[in-house]
């Protein structure tokens, strides 16, 4: 009897720790739904000659699944279809079906795990390593080794690309880096939270010599808490190397930024800052001679956002003399489901603008951006975003286009996105 009662209990205790472990497993599967109606008068491109205004709608549904099993691993796989309202016949059968992250994060030891496969990198303020969630989409083929303990991160990403399956050396056809790697350190303590990155970014040189040119981004992000109603924080990256797309200049850029967010209620907060990125004289761009490369290049950042949400620099137009932007950002809660984004830009050349002779240097101001949004979330699944912003852009600025425009530039937008979840199982 005493040995029938050791075998109840210990398959009792089987049962109950199989159970537990089958209770540390859980599966999602999500939709998303997000239309994007967009109304041109300028946006991203000045308004020049006789430009007409334009406008389109974008959809992108993605179908989302996640699985996680506790202390073990995690994955997750995004499909992914991308379009505009009208890109494809009514009866046509063209898809445009792609996958968008596609991982699996397995844990080696405590604190430590490694990352593979399609995955994003977003770190710090995304101006070097971002996602691109507005007209297009960031990911990234690697390798991720992560060590997260006790307040410290260490993130330790490889990559290398090729053209397809191959054993022959050959040119790599597509615009991303041929190999890149990057170590990322962060340190957080009850006031203050500090990073710092290097990354090395390798390109083949575009004479098809196969031969690889290599840039290299270091830096600190740093953020202070002095109360509970402000925070400072701080940016600086430089960037040296070979220019991997140009000629192969010495590469001597900066980028920084320096913010200050005060909240002195719960209804409203300012960001009072600047963004610098540094460039070079449009006269030392066009001479032959000079040997270095200062414009920075922001590499993955985020495009969208933060110089201004109609997107005139580093989007369509890299402005080779560089950029300071001087912002004040304010967000007012205006019910309890809705709050209302209020950014005032001012745009200058971070370096000297000159005429098509070069005999003389023009204004540095390039203008001002006013970008109002209002965000409602009307339940866990659906949020609303209504925009409008304008700018007005100086003959500066224009001087990129060779044209004038004197009306400025403008665009309003909604962002509409639906997340639905059709299954949240743990087993």
């Amino acid at each position: 009897m005493n040995m029938l009662k050791k075998l109840i209990h210990l398959l009792l205790l089987w049962v109950a720790c199989a159970t537990q472990s089958f209770a540390q497993q859980n599966f999602k599967l999500q939709a998303e739904y997000r239309l994007n109606p967009l109304y041109s008068h300028g946006y991203r491109v000045p308004v020049i000659g006789d430009k007409k205004d334009e406008g389109y709608v974008s959809q992108r549904t993605r179908i989302i699944m996640n699985y996680e099993k506790e202390g073990d691993m995690s994955s997750e796989i995004i499909l992914q279809d991308l379009r505009a309202w009208g890109t494809y016949n009514n009866n046509g059968q063209a898809g445009n079906l792609s996958i968008f992250r596609a991982w699996v994060e397995k844990q080696i030891v405590d604190g430590l795990s490694i990352k593979v496969g399609r995955q994003g990198f977003i770190y710090g303020d995304e101006f070097i390593l971002g996602g691109l969630n507005w007209g297009g989409n960031m990911a990234h083929d690697a390798a991720l080794f992560k060590y997260e303990k006790s307040g410290f991160k260490a993130h330790l990403a490889a990559a290398y690309n090729s053209t397809g399956f191959t054993f022959q050396p050959e040119v790599y056809s597509f615009k991303n880096h041929k190999n890149m790697q990057f170590l990322w350190l962060q340190k957080d303590t009850d006031r203050l939270s500090i990073a710092t990155v290097f990354l090395n970014r390798g390109l083949e040189k575009p004479d098809g010599s196969l031969d690889i040119r290599y840039d290299h981004t270091t830096g600190v992000n740093a953020s202070f808490k002095i109360t509970d109603k402000l925070n400072l924080k701080g940016i600086y990256y430089y960037q040296f190397g070979k220019d991997t797309v140009g000629t192969g200049r010495q590469v001597n850029a900066f980028l920084y930024s320096a913010q200050a967010k005060f909240t002195p209620n719960k209804n409203i907060t300012f960001t009072l800052g600047t963004d610098v990125v540094s460039g070079e004289s449009t006269a030392d761009a066009a001479n032959p001679d000079y040997n270095q490369r200062n414009n920075f290049d922001i590499l993955f950042g985020l495009r969208h956002g933060n110089f201004g949400y109609l997107d005139y620099f580093y989007t369509r137009l890299w402005p080779v003399s560089g950029l300071e932007d001087y912002y004040l950002k304010t967000n007012v809660k205006t019910g309890q489901k809705s709050n209302m984004d209020i950014h005032v830009h001012g745009f200058f050349s971070q370096n000297k603008v000159y005429n098509e002779t070069f005999s003389k240097s023009l204004d540095d101001y390039y203008g001002t951006e006013l970008d109002l949004r209002w965000h409602y979330k009307q339940s866990d699944n659906t949020k609303i975003t209504l925009g409008y912003s304008h700018m007005w852009v100086t003959d500066t600025y224009m001087s990129y286009y060779d044209g004038a425009s004197s009306e400025g530039s403008s665009t309003f937008y909604a962002v509409i996105t639906v997340k639905p979840t059709f299954l949240n199982h743990s087993f």
